[in-house]
């Protein structure tokens, strides 16, 4: 997929002034129905422009101008019911991971503002404004590197998730924060060193990862889990077929996923050709592909998610096809562990074992680690706002005779976690206290739930030997658990 790819709607004074403005690098494509204002327009840009004469809320016009892949869309006619429609249909059509939008009237701002669209009101905006909204929060550093925008410069937003957050606790791996500029001064990054809002962050890594992380960084929210890309790819054995695509039909009924790849084997493919006949028609995914493969097809999944341009948002997996008969054996083998890493980090995106416990009405947070509670309980949060489940945070009281003081402050630094995100979010996350042995206790739990959500960073890295005096309980949930299981990948996989 082309990034660095902007449509600009309308061109009146300000999307005049802006193609004017842009970066020269950019794929630069201008929407526009009135004849005089096309003829004016190359002037400017030359033949780096793409002009498309039409309506701007057709859906057949956006898929000429290529909406579905583009990275922003300015809409920037001064007719404000325009503009909503536009953004409507964009929401609705294409998975466009940023649009901005004039703002006439406080009801038309809400309206835009409710399809999730960065408004600037048309009082105060400017085509400079706008130019330095796209290119001065994150821009590539040029004159040094490969130049392959392996080293961005990022500004913080104050509503990032990162903000406010120190190295240390993000903690990460593929990627680095090389300097800082901070209200006029040079900071040298550290592990106890907080991102504040406004920073600007010198970032060094991998230009897939660097992508996401600026997309973070700069607040650029999309509902879960489009924040991680708009491609769902599902692995089909044939196991439980029924009841596996009637899940993920679920899934595509409410989250906003359009794309689906299938990788079946080949002996496989006629199965899945019939459970897909009726349900691809229900809630109209734009685009759904089968890869029949005659490698073990969790090979060909990872080998499809290292070499595929796709953005995966989310890998779905059948839980019991995945793990065989023996979940007990599936808990002590390390292979199944390490496998799902290799998936999670292959596609940098989280994981569902489908069990078939839907519709999610109550999710749970087993709150065993407390690396990656946070993130689990956010993404839980995410998943929430959009299908209406109740979140339950779960907690297993140890024995006094064998708690320590760490154990207690552990347990209370998550409880705090818990009740920091409550306020943050304006919502209620209930606290359930367990008693007994962990895993026994939390998986009998969770047979009253229908989704747990859990993030790879509280599984703990122990041997075969060494598991069974000291079980990695968040891995043993994950495995035994009855309820269909979300996998948020650690923050470094993530990004």
């Amino acid at each position: 997929m082309k990034r660095n790819k902007i449509i600009v709607v309308g061109l009146g004074n300000v999307g005049i002034r802006l193609i004017r403005m842009l970066a020269r690098g950019r794929f630069l494509t201008c929407i526009e129905n009135k004849p005089e204002a096309i003829e004016a327009a190359p002037r400017w840009r030359g033949e780096s422009l793409t002009i498309i004469q039409g309506d701007a809320t057709s859906r057949l016009t956006l898929e000429e101008a290529g909406a579905d892949n583009a990275d922003t869309v300015l809409i920037t006619t001064t007719v404000e019911k325009i503009n909503i429609e536009v953004a409507r249909v964009l929401r609705r059509h294409f998975q466009v991971p940023r649009i901005i939008s004039l703002g006439i009237t406080p009801n038309g701002i809400k309206e835009l503002e409710a399809l999730q669209v960065e408004v600037e009101n048309i009082f105060q905006v400017s085509a400079m404004g706008l130019r330095n909204r796209l290119e001065h929060t994150a821009k590539a550093v040029h004159g040094i590197g490969l130049g392959k925008n392996e080293i961005l410069e990022v500004e913080v937003h104050p509503h990032s998730k990162l903000a406010n957050k120190s190295l240390q606790v993000l903690s990460p791996k593929h990627w680095k924060v090389g300097i800082i500029y901070r209200e006029g001064r040079i900071v040298v990054p550290h592990g106890d060193t907080t991102l504040s809002p406004k920073d600007r962050l010198v970032i060094l890594g991998e230009p897939k990862l660097l992508n996401a992380v600026s997309e973070m960084l700069r607040f650029r929210f999309q509902h879960f889990p489009l924040e991680y890309g708009n491609t769902t790819i599902i692995y089909f054995d044939g196991h439980g077929h029924e009841s596996f695509l009637a899940e993920v039909d679920y899934l595509f009924s409410v989250f906003p996923l359009r794309k689906a790849v299938f990788v079946c084997p080949r002996d496989k493919e006629s199965v899945l050709k019939k459970g897909l006949a009726e349900r691809t028609e229900q809630h109209g995914i734009l685009e759904i592909a089968i890869e029949t493969t005659d490698l073990p097809p969790l090979k060909a999944v990872k080998r499809l998610l290292l070499n595929t341009s796709w953005r995966a948002g989310m890998l779905i997996l059948p839980k019991a096809g995945f793990f065989g008969k023996s979940t007990s054996l599936a808990a002590l083998s390390g292979k199944y562990k390490q496998l799902l890493r290799d998936l999670s980090d292959a596609g940098c995106c989280p994981v569902l074992l489908a069990a078939g416990t839907f519709p999610y009405v109550k999710a749970a947070v087993p709150c065993v680690e407390p690396e990656g509670v946070q993130k689990a309980l956010e993404a839980a949060l995410e998943v929430a706002s959009t299908i209406d489940c109740a979140i339950e945070a779960l907690f297993v009281n140890f024995s006094r005779y064998i708690t320590s003081e760490e154990d207690l402050l552990l347990r209370e630094r998550m409880r705090k976690t818990v009740s920091d995100l409550s306020l943050v979010h304006g919502t209620s996350i209930k606290m359930v206290e367990l008693e007994g042995n962990p895993i026994l206790a939390l998986c009998k739990a969770l047979e009253s739930y229908q989704l747990t959500v859990i993030n790879m960073n509280s599984w703990r890295h122990v041997g075969l030997f060494r598991s069974l005096f000291r079980p990695d309980v968040a891995w043993q949930v994950v495995s035994r658990s009855p309820a269909s299981t979300l996998l948020i990948p650690p923050f470094e996989a993530a990004v």
